[in-house]
């Protein structure tokens, strides 16, 4: 493992532009906003996805422009470094996890009841567990400014 990273480390070192893909990033999260649509509904909750499900697209589609400026050759691509790099803080949510504030991803953290496992949108799922539909209906606004947040900075290197 530490080999992978420092092979890692050394080709981002020697990148122009960082070797970022948010385009899986944004499907992994559509997959996982898919399965808490459906673990919800199992669980007799009726949540609305809508919001978050518009973020999720528009994340989606920043992620994509962004990829194809990474291939375009420029003189100074720090606007687009920068704007990769600032993605991911994004999608912090600043006041933290409902139970947990200390965690502020919004899309991965360990679970609630898990120890250190990781679990996907967390806040979002862990409403769902706890049956806790006003939680988790706030998780999943949460989610969606955070979302919209990475989706502006990626947006932010085509300026």
């Amino acid at each position: 493992q530490s080999r992978f990273f420092g092979l890692e480390i050394l080709h981002m070192a020697d990148a122009d532009v960082l070797p970022y893909d948010y385009r899986v990033y944004a499907d992994e999260i559509q997959h996982y906003l898919d399965q808490a649509r459906g673990h919800a509904t199992s669980r007799g909750m009726d949540l609305d996805f809508t919001a978050v499900l518009a973020s999720a697209r528009n994340f989606s589609l920043a992620a994509h422009t962004a990829h194809k400026l990474q291939f375009i050759a420029s003189d100074n691509p720090s606007n687009l470094n920068r704007a990769l790099s600032s993605a991911e803080h994004a999608l912090l949510i600043p006041e933290g996890l409902p139970l947990r504030p200390w965690y502020k991803h919004s899309i991965y953290a360990p679970g609630e009841f898990t120890g250190y496992e990781a679990v996907v949108i967390p806040g979002v799922n862990d409403g769902i567990e706890a049956l806790d539909s006003a939680r988790a209906q706030a998780q999943l606004a949460a989610l969606a400014q955070a979302l919209d947040r990475a989706a502006a900075a990626l947006n932010a290197a085509t300026q």
